[in-house]
């Protein structure tokens, strides 16, 4: 049986956040009798490039494949270049603040049998992660941001709660005799932490680590852990940051006819603008 499925529903609350970030950042300012800006709210966007290998098993039905393979391997089987959009937008009101994070990866597979008779594998992923976050110690990031080109720099500690929605979709394609697919999303709740530890007024290093699933909509578990450096700079006049690193998640769900016990990892790159 055929679910029909789409992306709108992703898009739409990663656009909703967005929104409702920009909208907030123009409230809050205030002038003290000194003429500078008081301001609890600040913004960072966050772009960035995940490259993951994937090390795992899948099943459909009666049809199971495992896979070890990295994103070089990936890459090779191919039929055109990989699309895909991911980043991640905080919204932060002194210690409190919102995020959200987006993942999304659309590929197109060479033919895995007979050529004569398939087409290839079309396959999308989509990943949203969101929540409240709260920054236990360090500089809130309003201050941080007011006083970047002063260089004055904190350890900081902030845990988060929220949830994870995975989105899937395959499609195999057959000459002359139609297609088969199957899209399924699931959601779950998630908690996590992360800690930034200041080596100089410019160089950073950020842990991440979340756990969450615990069995709701059949994802039994579902965590990841990053570990990026960073480097602080201006980059046409606004506060920006580059990042590296390395980034693992898992995910364990079966869904009606669907069974996944998959690690995707890999590098990542990133770069992050701050207002």
């Amino acid at each position: 049986m055929t679910k029909k499925g789409g992306l709108f529903p992703f898009f739409k609350a990663l656009a909703l956040v967005a929104g409702l970030a920009a909208a907030f950042s123009l409230h809050g300012a205030e002038a003290n009798e000194e003429g500078a800006v008081k301001n609890p709210w600040a913004f960072n966007l966050t772009l960035y490039g995940w490259l993951p290998g994937v090390d795992g098993d899948f099943s459909a039905g009666r049809f199971s494949k495992s896979v070890d393979t990295s994103f070089i391997d990936i890459a090779e089987e191919l039929s055109n270049f990989p699309l895909a959009f991911m980043g991640r937008l905080e919204a932060h009101y002194e210690r409190l603040g919102l995020y959200v994070d987006g993942n999304y990866m659309g590929l197109d597979f060479e033919p895995g049998f007979d050529q004569g008779i398939s087409k290839g594998l079309s396959s999308q992923l989509g990943i949203m992660e969101y929540g409240v976050m709260y920054r236990l110690f360090g500089a809130p990031a309003a201050e941080q941001v007011g006083h970047w080109a002063k260089k004055t720099r904190s350890n900081m500690l902030e845990v988060y709660l929220g949830g994870r929605t995975i989105w899937l979709d395959n499609q195999v394609e057959f000459r002359g005799i139609g297609n088969a697919s199957s899209s399924e999303s699931l959601s779950s709740p998630l908690i996590g932490g992360r800690f930034t530890v200041e080596f100089s007024p410019e160089w950073f290093v950020l842990v991440d680590g979340n756990g969450g699933g615990f069995g709701m909509d059949d994802v039994d578990f579902a965590g990841s852990v990053m570990g990026m450096v960073g480097y602080r700079t201006t980059l046409f006049g606004v506060s920006a940051s580059l990042e590296a690193g390395y980034r693992a998640l898992r995910l364990d769900l079966k869904k009606r006819l669907i069974e996944t016990n998959v690690t995707m990892s890999g590098p990542f790159i990133g770069l992050t603008g701050y207002w």
